[in-house]
């Protein structure tokens, strides 16, 4: 578990900055005509946005380098509200731009969530760095939010899914990120199958980490979850061939079935085998196969996997080095042809985030719920309170991941 030093006060919360950035044809060649050269610029709460970039090995003077340059600052100043940027220096940052009333649910989440990082270092969160504004003068204030980059352009996704647990209300309209089509939850025609143990952990992350949006009265966040299908370059998933065939029945992989599959050398199974179980040596060996003491030597190596596996998982959780979790996750993709039925699987790297933490339940989203709901179920509805989102968002994760192992006692 990271050390953690001390809490963000109110008024770090409600401190700011303002500077005035300006910028010259001497600084900038070959500066279009046109161009604008002078911002207003604004810091919000800069000394516990500074704690989260330390805690996030961020170097203060290279994040704002990245963000401050004039094309940065023009984009932001002719871009719309929800458009997404990325910055391509060290490929580190997304930048989103944010409505004002959004900027004040981050800020009076900023002490919980600062605090939530120091404790579970392991969470799903797209990680916040800063939020801004910035205005070029005689022009108009633009807010947004500096956030951590989950998908590098060294990375190509097949698939790129914005699910949050209910279809209702998730219009067909798609947006791009990084040249990517960002699908919705009446897209998806996948589950995923990965390791028992990982599993747990992505289940027992979603729900710490929705705890505290529901304490913070925050809903209408969603899974990111980037695929890419292993040994493929380019392209889209629909154009690759399964890796199993029909034949293949679910939760189905042993290693003894395994032999008869057409798995990438480095499969998801082999390399959670590596990471998560334990071979007995050769002594256990030896007095398995003896008769006598077949029956107490099966109740040891279980008692020593399972041992293995709560500290296993206990390290998971509170182990600092496990920033990352989320990012690189072997899975084998499931799809069912909804007219004929026959299955498809893939062999899968899985992205995952939570992203979009800036809706607060307020009075427009209340009216808004009261509205969908003569139309729609109130409950399925994505606009609804934030303990039945957390509720729905938690058993949404739990019916999209599942164990690839059918040994129910794990």
């Amino acid at each position: 578990m990271a050390k953690f030093t001390r809490e963000i006060s109110s008024v770090e919360v409600r401190a700011t900055e303002e500077n005035r950035i300006r910028y010259s044809s001497k600084q900038i060649k070959h500066l279009p005509l046109g161009t604008i050269t002078e911002f207003d610029w604004k810091d919000y709460s800069p000394l516990g946005f500074r704690l989260i970039q330390e805690l996030e090995d961020i170097d203060h003077d290279d994040y704002m380098h990245s963000i401050c340059n004039d094309e940065t600052l023009n984009k932001l100043s002719s871009g719309k509200i929800g458009n997404v940027f990325h910055i391509s220096n060290e490929d580190r940052f997304l930048i989103k731009i944010l409505r004002k009333s959004e900027i004040k649910v981050i800020l009076d989440m900023l002490p919980g969530y600062y605090r939530h990082l120091n404790s579970y270092r392991s969470s799903l969160f797209s990680r916040i760095y800063g939020v801004h504004a910035v205005k070029p003068v005689g022009g108009v204030k633009t807010y947004f939010a500096v956030m951590s980059n989950m998908l590098p352009s060294s990375v190509i996704m097949n698939k790129l899914y914005d699910l949050k647990g209910s279809p209702k209300g998730r219009t067909n309209k798609k947006i791009a990120l990084r040249n990517t089509t960002v699908l919705k939850d009446i897209d998806l025609d996948f589950c995923f199958y990965v390791n028992p143990f990982v599993r747990q952990r992505i289940i027992k992350q979603t729900k710490l980490d929705c705890e505290l949006l529901e304490g913070q009265g925050i809903m209408d966040y969603s899974l990111l979850v980037g695929l890419q299908s292993k040994g493929s370059c380019q392209g889209s998933l629909d154009g690759l061939n399964p890796v199993y065939g029909s034949f293949t029945p679910p939760c189905s992989f042993k290693s003894d079935s395994l032999k008869s599959m057409k798995t990438a050398p480095s499969s998801p199974d082999r390399s959670s085998e590596t990471m998560y179980s334990s071979s007995p040596d050769k002594d256990s060996v030896q007095s398995k196969n003896s008769m006598t003491s077949s029956n107490t030597s099966s109740d040891t190596i279980q008692i020593d996997r399972k041992s293995k596996i709560a500290t296993t998982l206990n390290d998971l959780f509170h182990n600092s080095s496990s920033t990352n979790f989320g990012m690189k996750i072997p899975a084998r993709a499931r799809r069912v042809e909804r007219a004929t039925g026959e299955e498809e699987w893939y062999d899968v790297v899985l992205y995952l985030r939570i992203v979009d933490t800036f809706q607060g339940y307020g009075m427009k989203k209340r009216i808004e719920h009261c509205y969908k709901s003569i139309q729609h179920n109130s409950n399925s509805i994505s606009t609804v309170h934030p303990k039945i989102y957390s509720s729905r968002f938690q058993d949404f994760v739990s019916n999209i991941f599942l164990a690839h192992d059918d040994d129910r006692s794990l």
